[in-house]
């Protein structure tokens, strides 16, 4: 079971490695593309955007200025409450965030050199021990 998942590790790290060299390209951490892929499914309170993260949120301020320097976001009014600030992706930022989506959720070449039937037989192992996915491979974070 261990070499099972070691394997598992390995192949998701491979792709880890590959987005984080495209943020390096950006001047980006992987925290700053953490948050634009948070982001690419709306607007996202700085609050949350903490929590998502696991982090504090005057680390998320600094996460943001990073974001809103390079115009791939910027910060605005909760259209619900003025006084609470979310964060959002402008047209560069979506065009990064999908690159970024493209690169990570892209399988291994060892996996994709898989014969089909063996695809099909991890799919079908891998539904029985994962939680169900609508495609994404970040969870989608709502507003409160």
């Amino acid at each position: 079971m261990r070499e099972t998942w070691q394997r598992m590790m390995s192949l998701f790290f491979s792709r880890r490695d590959a987005l984080f060299a495209e943020l390096s390209k950006l001047a980006l951490t992987p925290q700053h593309g953490h948050a634009l892929m948070s982001l690419r499914h709306g607007p996202i309170r700085m609050r949350d955007l903490a929590d998502a993260m696991a982090c504090d949120a005057s680390y998320v301020t600094a996460v943001a200025d990073r974001l809103e320097e390079l115009s791939l976001a910027v910060r605005r009014n909760a259209s619900d409450d003025r006084r609470v600030r979310e964060l959002v992706l402008t047209a560069k930022g979506e065009r990064v965030a999908a690159r970024l989506d493209a690169i990570f959720s892209s399988p291994p070449a060892a996996l994709a050199a898989l014969p089909a039937a063996d695809r099909a037989a991890l799919t079908r192992i891998l539904r029985k021990v994962g939680e169900p996915t609508d495609g994404e491979w970040l969870p989608r974070r709502s507003l409160r």
